[in-house]
């Protein structure tokens, strides 16, 4: 008994006690199944989330605050979530990877000079990648949970792939923002929410905010696409924009899409039908993979308690 009371003592002390360098107590801004989320970790994600978009420094602290809890309370979901099936493990190899990529997007050079980025800017490496794991350990969660139900119909993207034979083919360079809604009133509204958001901070930096897909983590990048893999509407919604403009909502089976037409290529070559036809069934499993990740993280979400102070 008395050394459950000491516990309970002490974590007393840890609640009330300002932290070492803080001016404020420790407080729950939000509960996500019981689970907490405290000022420290909404003033670390700000300086993480900062840290690797610097262009949300553009954004008032207030629209930073609010986007660093929304993005602490996704992490949150999606590790209970992923905890119910396995414990997350780092895969160092994919980790390094992940973290390559996105020192080199802002523009550095080596993990040791991120590493003294980070600390510059009070960001611990370790909390990085264990951020970075949770994301790593959700996409492992949804190939594991779907890898079954991707239905690629092969036969059918040869056909796409005859069209391609020596003659002139638009290749587009593509960005995307994928977005959900709870209810149909709310369209016109987020609509605006992440139009005002790209007038405010660019396509790129909003993507990283508001998009559900994978890409977010670059901008919403989905590189060279020729226009043939596209779906009818989607290619209809691409020619009524220019480059540098970006599409109104595009409904599909996994959310909302808004595409930003980044640049075109066109390219009059002999096309290795082999390797393209590779390409264009990985793209579609991807967008697949995308859609069932969207639609299961919607379901947890809406399933979860969430409590925001």
């Amino acid at each position: 008994m008395r050394i459950i009371l000491l516990k309970f003592y002490l974590f007393l002390i840890l609640i009330v006690i300002p932290y070492k360098g803080v001016n404020s107590e420790v407080f729950i801004v939000a509960k996500v199944n019981q689970e907490i989320i405290t000022n420290i970790d909404l003033n670390f994600e700000k300086r993480y989330l900062v840290s690797l978009n610097p262009n949300l420094k553009k954004l008032d602290q207030k629209k930073i605050t609010e986007y660093a809890k929304n993005s602490l309370i996704n992490e949150k979901i999606k590790k209970i979530e992923i905890e119910k099936r396995f414990k997350i493990i780092p895969n160092e190899t994919i980790l390094a990877k992940v973290i390559g990529d996105i020192y080199s997007s802002i523009g550095i050079s080596s993990l040791t000079e991120f590493e003294n980025y980070l600390m510059q800017n009070k960001v611990d490496i370790k909390r990085v990648k264990e951020k970075i794991s949770i994301e790593i350990a959700w996409n492992d969660l949804i190939v594991k949970t779907f890898s079954n139900e991707i239905e690629i119909d092969q036969n059918a993207i040869s056909k796409e792939l005859e069209k391609f034979d020596e003659k002139e083919v638009n290749n587009l360079l593509l960005s995307e923002i994928i977005f959900t809604i709870n209810d149909k009133n709310e369209l016109e509204s987020k609509y605006e929410a992440i139009k005002k958001s790209i007038n405010e901070i660019g396509f790129e930096e909003t993507a990283r905010i508001y998009s559900l897909s994978d890409s977010k983590k670059s901008g919403g990048s989905l590189g060279w696409i020729y226009k043939n893999q596209l779906s009818k509407e989607i290619k209809d919604e691409l020619s009524n924009i220019k480059i540098g403009e970006f599409t109104k909502p595009i409904i599909t089976s996994g959310g909302f899409l808004i595409l930003k037409l980044n640049n075109i290529k066109t390219e009059n070559v002999k096309i290795d039908k082999d390797t393209q036809l590779k390409k264009m069934m990985e793209f579609e499993k991807e967008r697949q993979f995308t859609r069932f990740s969207t639609l299961y993280y919607k379901r947890i979400y809406n399933d979860a308690e969430i409590d925001e102070r």
